[in-house]
């Protein structure tokens, strides 16, 4: 009686409707259009086009779930924005609708969660991004620059194939959200216990991945206030080390890193769960369906963890260049962790050639 009430209670409610995901067309034209704002600038097909990519599909799957259960996002936004009337009092009211929908919805399906946490960060990007070139004069010269050199490489047509590799990586980043909807629809946020054996103990798996990817999401949203503040009260050339900065020294790479790979593991815990939980039948047929969800889903976070290490080596020798000599720095690296990054040898110093140092810094 116990284990049932468990059960009962880490359901999530029982849909109204059939859950209907979007097609893998759709899905991989949301992420492919946002980057095309790489043909415009060089620099937004992997800032705003990244953002965006991630942001849509994820709302896309979002709203699936939530209209699966009876409980949509921006109900009547249609009519309020429409070309005949336009109503704030509608559009408000349709906001206010969804936050309470999402209320009920994310602590009652681990998909909805899982999407979430994906959504918040694409569109947490996008704001971020937006605030930088706003307000600040060298992210909008540093675009220029970078714009600059990409019209030497040739016609704006050459950045094609590049734009589509990263489009093709952002759906690749989005497969796990993909199987946990098709695998884990009936399965909440509560937490149902640890006992019982390995299926209940994978359910809580998966619960722990997504609940860590959002978190990792989160320590890079704080990493990037806690930055912009300091730099705006201490100056530009500042090193931050306060705040989150005092336990980890990039934690806007190292927190991504942290939501991605959790992401894509909880894509694996979930077919592991569903194969365990459904008898012996249909195994071999439910891990070849998988399959290519599960290798895309790997090749997404080995290839933004290879992109964020990258980056954290390049910001680390940077640092280490300008900063090495103090004290403060230092007795920093000390006692922060680097997260993860490559063999230095391996980073060109030159990569950047041409931006002063200051320029470079202002990228993380």
């Amino acid at each position: 009686v116990a284990n049932a009430a468990k059960t009962a209670a880490t359901a999530a409610p029982e849909a109204i409707a059939p859950l209907v995901l979007p097609t893998l067309p759709r899905l991989a034209l949301v992420c492919l259009l946002p980057t095309l704002l790489g043909y415009y600038k060089s620099e937004y097909g992997v800032s705003y086009g990244y953002g965006t990519a991630m942001a849509a599909s994820s709302y896309l799957i979002l709203s699936s779930i939530a209209n699966a259960a009876g409980l949509p996002m921006l109900p009547a936004i249609k009519e309020s924005i429409s070309l005949a009337s336009f109503q704030p009092a509608g559009i408000l009211t349709s906001l206010c609708t969804t936050l309470q929908n999402l209320k009920s919805l994310l602590p009652a399906s681990l998909p909805a969660f899982h999407a979430f946490a994906l959504f918040f960060y694409g569109t947490r990007l996008d704001l971020f991004l937006f605030y930088r070139e706003m307000f600040y004069a060298r992210f909008r010269a540093m675009r220029e620059r970078i714009e600059e050199r990409a019209k030497k490489q040739g016609s704006r047509w050459k950045r094609t194939p590049f734009l589509l590799s990263c489009a093709f990586l952002y759906f690749c980043m989005m497969s796990p959200l993909l199987i946990t909807s098709k695998l884990c629809g009936g399965v909440g946020m509560a937490c149902g216990g640890w006992g019982g054996g390995l299926v209940p103990i994978l359910e809580q798996s998966i619960r722990v991945s997504v609940v860590v990817t959002l978190l990792g999401f989160l320590l890079g949203a704080f990493g990037d206030m806690n930055k912009t503040i300091g730099k705006a009260l201490q100056g530009e050339d500042a090193l931050i080390t306060g705040g989150i900065f005092r336990f980890f020294r990039h934690p806007n790479y190292t927190g991504e890193v942290i939501g991605w790979v959790s992401s894509c593991l909880a894509g694996f815990l979930a077919v592991a769960w569903k194969t365990l939980s459904s008898g012996t039948g249909g195994r071999v047929a439910l891990w070849k369906s998988m399959a290519p969800y599960l290798i895309l889903s790997v090749m997404g976070a080995t290839g933004i963890s290879f992109v964020l290490a990258t980056a954290t080596t390049g910001l680390e020798f940077r640092q280490k260049e300008k900063y090495g000599d103090t004290k403060e720095y230092q007795d920093w690296i000390k006692k922060s962790w680097v997260g993860i990054k490559m063999d230095p040898a391996q980073k060109d110093s030159n990569s950047d050639e041409g931006e002063s140092e200051g320029d470079k810094e202002a990228k993380s």
